[in-house]
């Protein structure tokens, strides 16, 4: 899957003012994205996320989404979202995601928009690892926990 977007480094994604953060990428907001008060939707907001988690999946080897049997299945068990302040037509900003927490087979992972230095709203989601008969937790590949540890300072939990 090819992502759109041009990852920024950490430095440029703090410089955003979004700190601790290790992938994002900026982006703007475009006239389907507003609703009937003429700023961004609510919802626009779930499907930004639901954009760099797959992304983010896949760049820290996560999945592959292949849905080959040695490949885990990523099952969303909670989402949320805070709404922090307004966005409009055509403004820049910069979206993060990362993962703060790791237990065997879930994560728990945040994300954050930012527009000229303010962060506009923030989330989390629970996510569940299965196999591929989307019924049995699969545990995650070493080398992502790994990479999510290295790159996102994600925390193993027991």
């Amino acid at each position: 899957m090819d992502d759109p977007h041009t990852l920024l480094a950490p430095d440029q994604l703090a410089a955003a003012g979004l700190s601790g953060f290790a992938y994002g990428y900026s982006d703007k907001v475009r006239f389907y994205e507003l609703d009937a008060l003429n700023h961004v939707n609510n919802t626009v907001f779930l499907k930004w996320f639901e954009t760099i988690r797959v992304n983010y999946a896949l760049a820290r080897g996560i999945t592959t989404y292949s849905h080959a049997d040695d490949d885990p299945q990523l099952v969303v068990r909670h989402l949320s979202a805070d709404f922090l302040a307004p966005m409009y037509q055509n403004e820049v900003y910069t979206i993060a995601a990362r993962t703060r927490s790791i237990k065997a087979s879930s994560l728990i992972m945040e994300y954050a928009v930012a527009s000229g230095g303010q962060i506009k709203g923030t989330g989390d989601c629970v996510i569940i690892s299965l196999e591929q008969d989307g019924k049995t937790r699969r545990a995650h590949f070493p080398d992502a926990v790994r990479a999510m540890v290295d790159l996102d300072g994600a925390k193993l939990v027991s």
